[in-house]
């Protein structure tokens, strides 16, 4: 009735050192040691199962381990250890037959070093089953699960603590003809937050997606996709996206195209409805000219008003080949759109306008619209980027955040911005590859109409060694009715630059040098970048590789500079497959005149070496990081072996 299958499992040790001192400008400096060890050993077994294998499979594994960790903050110590258990059990049932179910249940323990977070200790749980049905018409799997996750983190005198326990029902349901497909999803998420009850929320997730390919020779293609969100308690959320587009290959060398989509945000503070119709031709000639046509239409509904929009535009790119294996490119466009404005008041607003920060540094983020309302500005954080170092992982997201705690807002002239604040401790903050979303309400005029004409100009010759280009972009404004001729603006961009390259068997190298000159009514500025690329074979398993970036801008409008630079360099060494390594070096810095200037210096060094059924993975990684008057550094050695039998 009962027959085990193979057993199997690993052995792992894990051992972690790491050193820290904060320093700000004249005060005492603060001195953070963490050292971790863990050790743990799983079991598993595989294949097993009751009476047939046809019947019932499963397998069955179990964890037991000890953590403990030593710190020393500031010379007050502190040591802790504790038992690491776990389990994963999985059974499928009639798992060949048109009707199968798959159950699952799994537990996990682990331990880490946070840095300035000091010890945290995550815990969890899962469990849940999986319908499948796969002779319906439509074949489909329901799941549910349940998602439990408990996280403490400890550093000197401070914890901090968060648990939520996550629901989740799941329809999926996907069938493809001969000429079409077709996907159904579903999604409800109920998630409870046991520690901050506000910060629960549930949500209604569900997309359609269908395409068909019809026509005499199957020469056109329909796509539908319609995605609705629906999400309740923390940052409340209703999102509609209706897309239909349609292609038309006339020709090898003519195609349109139709699209239609609708976008319906309703947030707390108000509701937008965007309608966008757009045709587009292209067309290509002998591979040398292609042509680009361009019609749409935009039709806004915001609070308080609506805002329409007509364009069209004509684009060529045109290809010729030189002497001496060259290439001659040039793009020459423009076009003309015509927007109105009818609103019953002088002030409107906008939902979820997401912006993501940018890497390495959180620079500040320029919202869209111009004459922004201030204190209308609600930030909330939708996507996490990397943790920095002496941060507590934060709950969400969706996570709120706090105006002079996470963010400032600061405005030059008609332009907005939200500073990001990095993350300290409990605080989430804005950190380099957020990506946040922004409700703001935002001055308009009435009654305005306006022409802009916008029209483009590039040139470039390619010889593979070098590539130089020229850019210009340029945009007219002309007020047709109304009377607040503030809210146009004007634009011109000129870009040259040139490029070189070099691509040998053991070198390749590039080079490339760019000034950008920048004017508009609300932003004026003058930009010079270089990047560089370097890699060499020294031998055939050692490889280095230099990459280095430097940019300076200098805004008159508003008054600022800029300047970042950065260089890396890394020996990577590989040998048969069964030892890697990785030695590196690195400098980032950053000079601004609003923000506190950053400078981050990273050296260090990873190997992977496998023998027979051991894996040893040592690593050791210095980080020196300051920002303003507050330096960080950071020293890191780990040292983890896995034994499998």
């Amino acid at each position: 009735m009962l027959r085990l299958g193979e057993w199997g499992g690993e052995y792992e040790s894990g051992n972690e050192y790491e050193r820290q001192t904060i320093t700000t400008g004249n005060s005492e400096s603060s001195r953070f040691q963490n050292v971790l060890s863990e050790n743990r050993l799983t079991v598993r077994n595989t294949g097993a199962y009751i009476y047939d294998p046809r019947l019932i499979n499963f397998s069955i594994g179990g964890t037991l381990g000890l953590s403990q960790s030593w710190q020393n903050a500031n010379d007050n110590k502190n040591s802790q250890s504790g038992l690491l258990w776990g389990y994963d059990l999985f059974a499928s049932i009639l798992q060949e037959k048109p009707f199968s179910l798959n159950l699952f249940a799994n537990r996990n323990q682990s331990t880490l070093s946070g840095e300035l977070a000091g010890r945290i200790e995550v815990t969890a749980e899962n469990r849940g089953a999986t319908l499948f049905a796969r002779r319906l018409y439509i074949p489909s799997t329901l799941s549910f699960r349940q998602e439990i996750q408990d996280q403490e983190s400890q550093s000197a005198e401070t914890v901090s603590r968060t648990s939520e326990r996550r629901n989740v029902l799941t329809y999926e349901g996907q069938r493809g003809w001969i000429d079409s497909e077709m996907n159904i999803r579903y999604e409800l998420t109920d998630l409870t937050d046991e520690i901050i009850p506000d910060l629960s929320y549930r949500s209604h997730d569900a997309s359609f997606y269908y395409s068909l390919d019809f026509g005499p020779e199957l020469n056109r293609r329909w796509d539908s996709r319609i995605h609705f969100l629906t999400r309740s308690g923390v940052a409340n959320l209703t999102n509609l996206n209706v897309d239909e587009s349609l292609r038309i290959d006339h020709t090898d060398r003519f195609e349109t195209d139709y699209r239609y989509l609708l976008v319906r945000i309703d947030t707390a503070g108000g509701e937008t409805t965007t309608h966008t119709g757009t045709f587009h031709l292209r067309h290509r000639l002998y591979d040398s000219l292609t042509t680009n046509f361009n019609l749409g239409g935009t039709f806004q509904m915001l609070p308080n008003g609506e805002r329409d929009q007509y364009r069209g535009r004509l684009d060529f790119d045109y290809t010729k080949k030189l002497p001496y294996d060259g290439r001659l490119n040039i793009g020459l466009g423009g076009g003309l759109q015509f927007d109105t404005n009818r609103f019953s008041s002088t002030e409107s607003f906008v939902p979820q306008e997401t912006h993501t920060a940018g890497t390495p540094f959180a620079l500040p983020i320029d919202l869209t619209n111009p004459f922004v309302v201030s204190g209308s500005i609600v930030v909330t954080k939708i996507a996490t980027g990397p943790l920095p170092a002496g941060c507590f992982p934060p709950p969400g997201p969706p996570t709120l955040l706090v105006l002079g705690q996470d963010y400032t807002v600061q405005t030059f002239g008609d332009i907005t911005q939200i500073v990001p604040i990095p993350c300290s401790g409990i605080t989430p903050g804005i950190n380099p590859g957020d990506t946040i979303a922004v409700d703001y309400g935002f001055s308009v005029s009435p009654s305005l109409s306006f022409f802009t004409i916008p029209w483009h100009l590039s040139a470039s010759v390619d010889y593979r060694w070098i590539r130089p280009y020229f850019m210009h972009e340029q945009t007219d404004q002309k007020l047709i009715s109304g009377q607040d001729g503030r809210f146009l603006d004007n634009q011109r961009s000129d870009t040259i630059g040139t490029e070189l390259r070099y691509d040998g068997q053991r070198l390749r190298a590039s080079i490339l040098g760019e000034g950008r000159n920048y004017n508009s009514h609300r932003l004026a500025y003058n930009m010079l970048r270089s990047n560089q690329f370097l890699a060499y074979s020294i031998l055939a398993d050692l490889t280095a590789t230099l990459t280095g970036d430097q940019s300076f801008s200098f805004y008159s409008r508003p008054t600022r500079e800029t300047q970042t630079f950065g260089g890396r360099v890394t020996l990577s060494y590989a040998l048969n497959g069964a030892l890697f390594a990785d030695a590196f070096a690195g400098i980032r810095a950053l000079k601004d005149t609003t923000v506190p200037s950053e400078r981050i210096i990273e050296t260090g060094l990873r190997v992977r070496w496998m023998y027979r059924k051991v894996e040893i993975l040592p690593s050791i990684e210095f980080t020196d990081r300051q920002r303003g008057e507050t330096d960080s550094k950071n020293f890191h050695i780990v040292l983890r072996m896995i034994r499998r039998f």
